[in-house]
Formats: C-alpha cells, structure tokens, sequence
C-alpha cells in the first residue's frame, strides 16, 4: 500500500503596496503629488506636479512614502496654527488700540 500524496503549502498572499502619490493639500488635485526616497542620502523628496508645492524630510531604514507625506501634512497644519495664531493676537491688539483711541 502506497502513502498518501502531500498537499503542498499554499502560496503567502501578496502585500499590497502602499501609494506613492499622494492629494495635493494646496492646490487639491488628486494624485498630484509624487514622493521620492533616497535611501543613501536618508531624504525624502515630495513634489506636486501641478502647482509645484515641495517639502523634504529626514527618513530612516524603515520610512515609507507614507511617512514623508504625513510629515508634510504635519509641517503644514503646524505653520497653519502658528500663523492663525500670530494674525489672531495682532488683530486683537489692533482692535485694542483702536478702541482705546476713540
């Protein structure tokens, strides 16, 4: 009596990629900005083809085009904040010195 024929293993499924381009947070065109990694020099390049917004930053063995662009995201909503705040407090001021000149 012979043995019974083995199954062989299933092959692992692939992973899926992660995108390379992005939404522009200036300009809003979908898929706009493209994001390159040199791994040699430890940058990230960023870059949209429509209105020419660029940023770079500091990446590690284990960034991802992900990373580079949530970075930008950040930096953004970070000068975002400081100039609202900063226009905010000017203003405040003026409305201040204009009242106590009446």
């Amino acid at each position: 009596m012979g043995r019974r024929r083995s199954r062989g293993q299933a092959a692992p499924k692939p992973r899926p990629k992660l995108d390379v381009m992005f939404n522009c947070l200036f300009c809003q065109t979908a898929r706009a900005v493209e994001v390159k990694m040199v791994r040699l020099e430890q940058v990230g390049f960023l870059k949209c083809r429509v209105c020419n917004a660029s940023f770079q930053s500091r990446i590690s063995y284990l960034s991802e085009a992900v990373d580079v662009y949530s970075d930008w995201v950040d930096e953004t909503e970070e000068a975002n904040m400081k100039t609202s705040s900063g226009a905010s407090a000017s203003l405040g001021e003026k409305a201040k010195t204009a009242v106590g000149k009446v």
